[in-house]
């Protein structure tokens, strides 16, 4: 699983408040905007309703990103969160985990990460199904 702790500080009626969540990335990922699932995720683990106006001060503050697990692990660097390199590393994996099970059934291929020629033409094709 692909986790990262997201927090934040924000000054609402007067009064600081530093809600922090662990975030699944994979079900952010899922999401046509992740980011905002990711605001989301923050604000109901912290009781602050999506509808409120607490919420809309909330989400102009930017995130702090800090503890990823599993490929997020290489995209996290000093507080920030590289989205586009961690989607298209993750997209990669889930195509993978789709097709090393049909290279091992039909091509005997246990690894596809030692054939990648094959590995980029199942890729492909897959991608362009």
């Amino acid at each position: 699983m692909n986790h990262v702790e997201v927090s934040l500080e924000f000054y609402f009626k007067g009064e600081c408040h530093k809600p922090s969540a662990i975030v699944p990335l994979d079900q952010c990922m899922r999401d046509e905007d992740p980011m905002s699932q990711m605001y989301r995720i923050l604000a109901a683990e912290n009781g602050i309703g999506s509808y409120s106006h607490e919420f809309d001060i909330m989400i102009m503050e930017p995130l702090h990103f800090s503890n990823p697990t599993g490929l997020a692990s290489n995209f996290v660097h000093n507080g920030e969160f590289d989205l586009e390199g961690f989607r298209a590393v993750w997209l990669e994996d889930r195509i993978l985990q789709i097709l090393q099970p049909i290279a091992s059934t039909y091509l005997g291929i246990k690894d596809l990460d030692s054939q990648p020629d094959i590995k980029a033409a199942l890729m492909a094709a897959y991608q362009a199904g």
